[in-house]
C-alpha cells in the first residue's frame, strides 16, 4: 500500500469541489450531472438539452487545460504526486485496449443508466437504491479486471502521433472555450429564458473539471492504482467519492423544490433489474481496463493522444448507441413474453 497524506488531502479537496459542482446543478436545476448521461445526449445531438450539455461538456475540458497550463506535470502541492500523468501513461493502453474499454465503457453506462458521477456522486447521497446497487456492481467488476490486467501485464509503451503538450493544451483551451459560448449562445436563441442554464453549467463543468484534476481523477496512473490491488495499491480515490458524498448528503436534503426549476428532473425507475446489474458490471470492466470514464476522458484533451481523443471516445459512443439498441431489444422481448 502507498499513503501519500499530500495525496490523500488533494483527493478530498478535489472531491469537495465535484461535490459543489454537483450541488450547484441540483440545487438551482434540479438535475443529476451524469456524464455518460450529458455524453450521449451530445452524440445524439439531443435538441431540449443539447447547448447547455456542450456547454458543460466544454468547460470541463477549458478547465482541466487552464490547470495544464498552470501545473503542467509539477505537483500542486509539495510532496504531493504531479497534478498531470505524463504522456506515454496515458498512451499505454495503446489502441485495442482504448478501443475495447471505450465500447464497453459506453455500452455499460448506457445500459446501466450512469458512471461514477450519476450512480457515485450524485446516486449515493440521494441514498437511490438503484445506485447502490450500480455503485458495488462497477466497484467489484472494476477491481477485478484491473487486478487481474495488472498480473498479465498488458500494457506497454505506444508511440505517439503527436509529442508536443504545449500545443495540444493551446488548442484544447481555445476550442474548449469556443464550444462553451457556442452552447450559451444557443441555448439563448433556442430560449431565452433558458440561457441562465447554460451559465450554470458552464459554471458547473469549470469547477467539476477543477476537483478532477485536483483530486487525480485526471490520472489514469491514480485510477488504475485505486482499482488494482497488489504492493502497490493507493487508496487516495476513496477520499475522492467521500469527499463528493459527504457535501451531496448534505445539499441534496436542503430543499423542497429547486431554486431555478418546479420541480426536480431526476430518474423515477427505482428498480434493480437485469439491465442495471449488467450495465454496471460492463461498465466496471471497461473501467478496470481503460481507468477512464467519460468525465475523466474529456478531461484529458489538453493531453491529445490518439488513444483517447480518437479511438477511446469514438468507441465509447459506439458503446452507447448499441446499448440503446440491446435496451431497446430487452424491453421489446420483455413486453411479449
Amino acid at each position: 500500500m502507498i499513503l501519500n497524506f499530500k495525496d490523500i488531502y488533494l483527493a478530498a479537496a478535489g472531491g469537495l469541489l465535484i461535490g459543489i459542482a454537483t450541488s450547484i446543478h441540483y440545487l438551482l436545476k434540479g438535475r443529476v450531472t451524469g456524464f455518460s448521461g450529458i455524453f450521449y445526449s451530445l452524440i445524439t445531438f439531443d435538441k431540449n438539452s443539447f447547448y447547455w450539455k456542450l456547454s458543460l461538456m466544454s468547460s470541463v475540458v477549458l478547465s482541466s487545460s487552464l490547470l495544464f497550463k498552470c501545473y503542467g506535470f509539477t505537483p500542486m502541492l509539495e510532496g504531493a504526486s504531479p497534478s498531470f500523468d505524463p504522456i506515454n501513461q496515458i498512451s499505454k493502453i495503446g489502441y485495442i485496449g482504448a478501443a475495447i474499454a471505450g465500447f464497453l465503457v459506453g455500452f455499460g453506462t448506457k445500459l446501466g443508466n450512469g458512471c461514477t458521477s450519476g450512480h457515485g456522486v450524485c446516486g449515493l447521497p440521494r441514498l437511490s437504491v438503484r445506485s447502490m446497487a450500480a455503485v458495488a456492481s462497477f466497484m467489484t467488476f472494476g477491481i477485478l479486471t484491473a487486478t487481474l490486467k495488472d498480473q498479465l501485464v498488458l500494457e506497454q509503451p505506444t508511440k505517439l502521433l503527436i509529442d508536443n503538450v504545449d500545443m495540444t493544451n493551446t488548442l484544447a483551451m481555445v476550442i474548449s472555450g469556443i464550444l462553451t459560448l457556442v452552447g450559451i449562445i444557443g441555448q439563448t436563441k433556442q430560449n431565452k429564458k433558458t440561457m441562465i442554464d447554460a451559465i450554470i453549467s458552464s459554471v458547473v463543468g469549470l469547477v467539476f473539471g477543477a476537483g478532477l484534476v485536483v483530486s487525480g481523477m485526471a490520472k489514469r496512473s491514480k485510477i488504475l492504482g485505486f482499482l488494482t490491488f497488489n504492493k502497490s495499491w493507493d487508496p487516495s480515490l476513496m477520499f475522492v467519492m467521500m469527499g463528493a458524498v459527504s457535501l451531496n448528503l448534505i445539499t441534496f436534503n436542503l430543499l423542497e423544490k429547486p431554486i431555478l426549476s418546479d420541480k426536480w428532473d431526476l430518474p423515477t425507475n427505482k428498480k434493480i433489474d437485469f439491465k442495471l446489474i449488467l450495465g454496471a458490471s460492463i461498465f466496471g470492466i471497461g473501467w478496470g481496463i481503460g481507468g477512464l470514464c467519460p468525465g475523466p476522458a474529456f478531461s484529458l484533451f489538453p493531453q491529445f493522444t490518439a488513444q483517447i481523443a480518437a479511438v477511446f471516445l469514438p468507441c465509447l459512443a459506439l458503446g452507447q448507441i448499441n446499448a440503446n439498441k440491446f435496451s431497446q431489444y430487452l424491453d421489446q422481448k420483455s413486453k411479449s413474453n
